[in-house]
């Protein structure tokens, strides 16, 4: 290693020791007080075990010189090399001395790189040069047990016979033995001992696979790997590591005419004071450029310290796929900019089809989707441009925008050979000078593109209507907390026209909260929705209506109770094992028990609600589709659905004399009802003009106003023995 090349290497080293100080105080405590190391006991000059049995070379030294400052104590265990790293793996040493590579990393930590190592390729004299390591495909090569070149090989799809020995020293005496045509092994420790041991090899080709020669943990001891790279770094930074380095030098840099110059220049010191003096001059001159060559050393650690902390910084407040700013450094710039008294307006956008786009092109073209939108805003003159993640971009521009066709450019773009068109929602909000509260036009902007994708709206302008309301956290909260304390239910009751009987009620739910009093389902029931706790509620309600359909049928008042079930009770619960449970735990019958669901929960997955819907109708409870008309109506639902009944949506009934066009909606449902044989249900008729129309078009029961609100079970048993005319109110 030459010494240009060094210093360069050393600078960086500094620098990257420098950067775990700070972590390495909390990985202390992680730190075992004896410090196992262990290696390969036949790799001179960096470690093995001489003839008398101890433990020798550079590595050796350079870990006693790691323990030293804390006054830890080390353990150093030298073995085979493949032991060496079955044991690192299942953690009975510690640490171990190896190449740095790829495949390596994903088990093991690597410090800063202390030195760095070339391969040769070895064989008999006379052999041919090899220039190209792929020559070697389909020959019998000499490799170290698990080192780094039997991996190297396998990696660049280089298929050799391997001849694998437990050293480097027995793979070379392979090629001399018959036993593989070359040898592939560590460069610097191959020429030593070629020379030492006078071996009849010859190196064929160029070096190969410079690596860095690291210290390795296993990737499950972070906290070891912290202490290790720190003590590491002062060990360099004092100055001890050239020591050290400088006692190995002639051995690792080997030479065979090292120990002929030591001599030679020995024998001239004894020639003469004139000698002397001129040696003394030279050492002189070297302790100076030693001394000038640490202090560049110094100054390039001290700058490559900077560096990373000034890149650390950025990215820090950076996304490092799309190059702008992250939440919290595109904060910063609006606070910079209001402080400024510059107005703005800020614009939060997501990519709304980038999930689809992930998973119809893949994770890559995602990627650079994000990546080129991401440019295409850093080109335009914004004020600030930032990417909070998963495809949430933010930008601040000056003066108004109409739409965003006014400000964002949402031509195709080219990604992996495609033209891809980005689609975005967007919530807008308003910066207004030096008293603008950042925070909160952010929160604006956010909310605005959230309500927005909620409404299906790909652009909205944030006002005040738009904010949460406080109230409901807690109402959540107290939901969750309560489990079903303070809820009820009540009933409104479905009349026969053609015998004024009382045949069926709609189960509705009550809610008394124990703080706020009595709570309109229309309040918190979507807000359950929202909040993923609608099934809890609708497994109250079924219970409910199972309990109380069986009581009815008891006392003979067979009534079938209708109940209400959303999307998630359809989708994402196993409602048929809801629905039998219930039916057991109180001995109730399904024809006892019907389950509305909306047009709306039906379409996002028609096939699997229809494998639902069946399985009910084969155990015997009815399905009916509610609010009929108002959703996404399709005569294909009649058809692919087991349901018995259609309820006509209120809007639709409440203003039928008054609207003609509504009155003809309600004639054909029923007539397309009847047509298929099913039962036809009209809500919310509020006058007896209304009832006498349904009548005339043949609706079959009517449930509304007219006849009952929703009553307590206690009054339900009266209305359910009585028999109604038009004109007859079923309350007191």
């Amino acid at each position: 290693m030459n010494y240009k090349n060094e210093r360069k290497t050393w600078g960086w080293m500094y620098g990257c020791a420098a950067l775990f100080v700070a972590s390495v105080a909390c990985a202390e405590s992680t730190v075992p007080e004896t410090i196992i190391f262990a290696g390969d006991d036949n790799y001179p000059p960096f470690q093995w075990v001489d003839e008398s049995g101890k433990n020798r070379g550079m590595i050796f030294d350079l870990e006693k010189s790691l323990v030293e400052r804390q006054g830890r104590k080390s353990e150093h265990r030298l073995m085979d090399w493949a032991s060496a790293i079955d044991q690192l793996e299942s953690g009975q040493v510690d640490v171990v001395a190896m190449f740095a590579s790829k495949k390596r990393s994903e088990k093991f930590l690597f410090t800063t790189p202390f030195y760095f190592l070339t391969h040769g390729i070895y064989g008999l004299p006379g052999s041919p040069g090899i220039s190209d390591v792929t020559a070697l495909s389909g020959k019998s090569v000499a490799l170290e047990n698990k080192g780094y070149a039997e991996e190297a090989l396998a990696e660049n799809n280089i298929a050799v016979i391997p001849v694998l020995r437990e050293d480097f020293e027995a793979a070379l005496r392979a090629v001399i033995n018959g036993e593989a045509e070359f040898a592939v092994v560590p460069q610097q420790l191959a020429n030593r001992t070629i020379a030492l041991e006078k071996m009849d090899l010859q190196s064929l080709g160029p070096p190969i696979w410079p690596r860095p020669y690291v210290f390795a943990v296993s990737a499950e001891r972070p906290g070891l790997h912290a202490w290790l790279q720190n003590e590491l770094g002062l060990v360099i930074s004092s100055g001890r590591y050239y020591d050290i380095f400088e006692r190995w030098r002639s051995q690792i840099e080997w030479s065979e005419n090292a120990g002929w110059w030591r001599y030679k220049w020995l024998l001239w010191g004894l020639a003469g004071v004139l000698l002397l003096a001129l040696l003394g001059y030279g050492y002189s001159w070297q302790m100076r450029t030693l001394v000038q060559r640490r202090t560049r050393d110094l100054e390039g650690a001290l700058d490559s310290q900077k560096k990373a902390e000034n890149e650390l910084r950025h990215w820090a407040s950076h996304d490092r796929l799309t190059g702008l700013a992250t939440r919290a450094g595109f904060f910063s710039q609006l606070q910079a900019i209001s402080r400024q008294k510059k107005n703005g307006v800020l614009l939060v956008l997501k990519l709304t089809d980038l999930n689809e786009i992930i998973c119809g092109l893949g994770f890559q073209i995602g990627e650079g989707v994000l990546a080129a939108v991401g440019q295409r805003f850093q080109k335009q003159n914004f004020l600030a441009v930032g990417h909070f993640g998963r495809g949430v971009f933010a930008v601040l521009a000056e003066g108004t925008v109409a739409s965003i066709e006014d400000l964002i450019d949402v031509s195709p773009l080219s990604v992996g050979g495609m033209d891809i068109e980005p689609r975005f929602g967007v919530g807008v909000a308003r910066l207004e000078g030096r008293r603008c509260d950042v925070t909160e036009v952010l929160r604006q902007a956010e909310t605005a593109m959230a309500v927005g994708a909620s409404r299906r709206r790909y652009w909205m302008h944030y006002h005040p209507g738009m904010d949460p309301d406080p109230q409901a956290l807690f109402v959540i909260r107290d939901f969750r907390r309560m489990r079903g304390e303070g809820l009820s239910v009540c009933l409104q009751p479905q009349v026969d026209l053609s015998s004024g009987a009382v045949v069926g009620a709609e189960v509705l739910v009550r809610w008394n909260h124990p703080s706020l009093g009595e709570l309109s389902p229309a309040y918190f029931v979507p807000l359950l929705e929202r909040a993923g706790l609608i099934s809890r509620l609708t497994e109250y309600v079924l219970n409910e209506a199972v309990r109380i359909a069986a009581g009815l049928r008891r006392d003979g008042l067979p009534t079938c109770l209708s109940v209400n079930i959303s999307a998630v009770d359809l989708l994402e619960t196993d409602l048929y094992r809801v629905v039998l449970q219930a039916l057991e735990k109180y001995q109730g019958r399904p024809e006892d028990l019907r389950l509305e669901m909306t047009e709306t929960s039906v379409i996002s997955d028609p096939e699997k609600v229809s494998e639902v819907v069946a399985r009910l109708a084969e155990m015997g409870v009815e399905c009916s589709i509610d609010d009929f008309g108002v959703g996404f109506s399709s005569m294909s639902y009649l058809r692919q659905f087991a349901v018995r009944e259609i309820k006509i949506d209120r809007s639709f009934v409440t203003d039928m004399l008054e609207e003609d066009a509504h009155y003809a909606i309600v004639r054909a449902v029923i007539a397309l009802a009847h047509e298929l044989n099913m039962t036809v249900v009209a809500e919310g008729p509020e006058d007896n003009d209304t009832v006498k129309a349904l009548m005339d078009l043949g609706c079959d029961r009517i449930q509304g106003y007219v006849f009952s609100r929703p009553v307590p079970l206690s009054a339900f048993y009266d209305i359910r023995t009585r028999t109604l005319a038009v004109g007859d109110r079923l309350e007191a």
